[in-house]
């Protein structure tokens, strides 16, 4: 099939870069000059692991273009289906900005040829119904069908995912949309536009909600006869539960869960529906990066004013370029307004990118050099340069009361345990011996 890919963000230039690799002829729309050029070049503008390979592999093929407008793409022949995978970024209330899907949708309306039209841009429900108000021309030819992709793995989400969600008022876009997919296998759920809008927001809620009730299970574990890294083997071992994201740290802060559960909790409030649960999830959440400055200021003897803090990582995961909605964002004003003085080290982050992200911090492109003279050291990103790092050397380096604090529980507690630093998790993690392996009985 021929297939435009409208908007070249994490999901478009992940879904032109699978979708060619299945065989499909594919136009990646980008209207930023900048932007375009890198793909053109084979750069795209979006750090996952493969993509620059994989991109580079389908470009020699000659089935993968990127162009600057929609029309662009059916100059020689006429489409057979157009992705919509624009940025629904919040706006300043917490809704959803629909201003691109409202573009795309408008120019995907109007091309010849009536091809198929799949929105994969999160949308509050309702969304589809009222485009299609708009463009009644389009109801039997469109399909709302949302990504479910996660940083890291994307590409292989394309390929292989767990499920296919997808909302459409006509039987045919749902067969034309089983041709687009055709060489995927995997549980297909079919629905309405609006219900396949909701399950979208709906898992990212659930999501969000898994996260922070793990991050509250921490806070109850704080006696030292409850281990919080127990507690989460024990829960995440039930098939119900599962250990996915069912971990404590810095809160959810990557590019989708922070704005969906705030715009879905908007979309509720404005048709009166209340949605406590949501609301908790959301305002746990917000409350980490205070709870992780608390443990930092009580480990260092409750004052931070002139502690030198080596933050170590200020993305939300390794595999993430994304910085909109890191909690690094909210704890370094935090730490500087109660006067720590402020290093910063991030080997996916330049000197320059450091400085803009917190002009008043000192970067630092050497982790040893990070943490020389520093009294505590923050790790909000799990690098495996510091999950691996020899850190009897680099508590050698650190000045007293030489404190760690991981918010991302992501070092071993039994190694930092034997280190001569004060070591410091979320939830208590100040284990005395291994933990035992998982057995089965009978």
């Amino acid at each position: 099939m021929r297939a435009a890919v409208v908007g070249q963000g994490y999901v478009g230039v992940t879904g032109a870069v699978a979708l060619a690799q299945q065989g499909h002829r594919v136009f990646g729309v980008e209207q930023d000059a900048e932007r375009l050029a890198c793909l053109r070049s084979g750069e795209p503008p979006v750090v996952e692991p493969g993509l620059v390979e994989q991109m580079t592999a389908v470009l020699r093929t000659g089935r993968l273009d990127f162009v600057e407008d929609l029309p662009d793409a059916v100059v020689a022949d006429p489409l057979d289906a157009v992705l919509i995978c624009v940025g629904t970024p919040p706006a300043a209330d917490g809704t959803a900005n629909l201003s691109q899907v409202l573009a795309a949708v408008g120019e995907a309306a109007e091309l010849a040829g009536a091809p198929l039209v799949v929105l994969k841009s999160t949308v509050p429900p309702g969304t589809s119904d009222m485009l299609l108000g708009e463009y009644p021309e389009l109801r039997q030819r469109f399909v709302c069908n949302p990504e479910f992709l996660n940083q890291g793995s994307a590409l292989d989400d394309w390929q292989s995912p767990a499920r296919i969600v997808a909302g459409a008022h006509h039987p045919a876009a749902l067969d034309r949309l089983r041709e687009l997919y055709r060489s995927v296998t995997c549980p297909w759920v079919t629905s309405t536009p609006a219900g396949a809008e909701m399950i979208k927001y709906a898992s990212n809620a659930f999501l969000a909600t898994k996260i922070s009730f793990a991050n509250e299970l921490a806070r109850l574990c704080t006696g030292p006869d409850i281990n919080i890294d127990h507690v989460i083997q024990g829960v995440g071992l039930d098939p119900r539960i599962g250990h996915a994201l069912l971990q404590p740290g810095t809160g959810y802060g990557d590019s989708c869960l922070p704005k969906d559960t705030t715009a879905l909790s908007r979309w509720a409030a404005e048709r009166g529906i209340p949605t406590p649960l949501l609301d908790a999830t959301v305002q746990t959440n917000l409350q980490q990066p205070g709870a992780i400055l608390r443990l930092l200021k009580e480990s260092v003897g409750g004052d931070l004013s002139g502690v030198e803090v080596a933050v170590l990582g200020v993305r939300y995961e390794p595999w993430s370029d994304d910085l909109r909605a890191a909690p690094s964002r909210t704890l370094l004003p935090l730490l500087q307004e109660h006067g720590a003085a402020v290093r910063l080290w991030d080997p996916g982050l330049t000197p320059d990118e450091l400085r803009h992200l917190s002009p008043r911090a000192e970067p630092h492109t050497a982790l040893r050099a990070a943490v020389a003279g520093a009294q505590a050291a923050l790790v909000l990103t799990e690098w495996p340069q510091v999950v691996e790092a020899d850190w009897d050397d680099l508590a050698s380096r650190m000045a007293e009361p030489r404190v760690v604090v991981d918010a991302k529980n992501c070092l071993p507690p039994v190694l930092m345990h034997r280190v001569p630093v004060v070591y410091r998790g979320i939830g208590n993690r100040r284990p005395t011996t291994e933990l035992a392996p998982t057995e089965t009985v009978g």
